[in-house]
């Protein structure tokens, strides 16, 4: 009981959104399924370029008139300039500041217009029709791309290594290099060629043959091997070596230089 009023009562007399939506469930799929295709749509439909198109909608008109005084200018040269403007129907906000010897006004245009150039255009138009500005005034000049500006870029990085997880990796691609040299005694120079971790390995081994075919083919190098099995040190060693390739090679010291051509990253050891 509550209120003098029964549990039955309160069931009876009780009307909510929960209710509602028990009730009449099917009205409660439709909404569920709306919003979800609503929600695909709206994630497609998302612009996702890296350096995404932003619409201009600033514009500003400025007028000099070297010696009047900024209530002078305001009167004969701001008020016609904000006449001119306002004519445009897609103009939202106009705001002007009048100073001595030159006033500014600022326009904008309203933020559901994407092809704002094409406005923009028509108030240069209108405002190239005034004709009869005060005797050493003028002219207007029009600054179309004042509200152009840079786009914000973020960069994520991660932390810098430390010098003892280098050392080990230098010393598992030495390890690696000194018993390939060994299986293949010789004159011999050793090309490492590294990856973010993150390249897929089929990506890399594209790469690795193409640029091993265009250095022979270019008599850079010559008897090319394929890359070297590395002993399962760790994972985080492991990760980086796959993501390297090592070549035992003969290399005329003349080609050195143009070899890094062919290479995006390499080093000699």
């Amino acid at each position: 009981m509550s209120h003098g009023k029964s549990d039955s009562e309160l069931i009876r007399t009780t009307h909510n959104t929960a209710r509602f939506f028990t009730e009449n469930n099917h009205i409660s799929w439709v909404l569920l399924i709306a919003t979800i295709l609503w929600g695909i749509y709206g994630y497609m439909a998302m612009p996702k370029r890296k350096d995404p198109q932003l619409p201009m909608h600033y514009v500003v008109a400025l007028c000099p008139w070297p010696g009047a005084g900024a209530e002078k200018i305001e009167q004969q040269i701001t008020r016609r300039i904000e006449e001119k403007v306002a004519e445009n129907s897609k103009v939202d906000q106009i705001t002007s500041i009048a100073r001595n010897g030159v006033t500014v006004v600022e326009v904008r245009v309203q933020e559901s217009v994407f092809e704002s150039t094409k406005e923009f255009d028509d108030v240069k138009i209108r405002l190239d029709s005034i004709k009869d500005l005060p005797e050493g005034a003028g002219p207007i000049i029009f600054f179309k791309d004042f509200g152009q500006t840079a786009a914000l870029m973020l960069t994520v990085a991660s932390p810098k290594i430390s010098q003892v997880e280098i050392s080990l990796r230098a010393e598992a691609v030495s390890e690696a290099i000194s018993q390939a040299r060994q299986k293949n005694p010789g004159a011999r120079e050793s090309l490492i060629i590294n990856f973010p971790g993150a390249v897929k390995a089929e990506m890399i081994e594209r790469f690795r043959d193409l640029m091993a075919q265009t250095a022979s083919d270019r008599r850079l190098l010559r008897n090319v091997r394929n890359i070297l099995t590395v002993p399962d040190l760790s994972v985080l060693t492991l990760k980086w070596l796959m993501a390297a390739n090592l070549y035992p090679i003969s290399l005329n010291s003349s080609s050195r230089k143009e070899l890094r051509s062919c290479t995006p990253t390499s080093g000699n050891r």
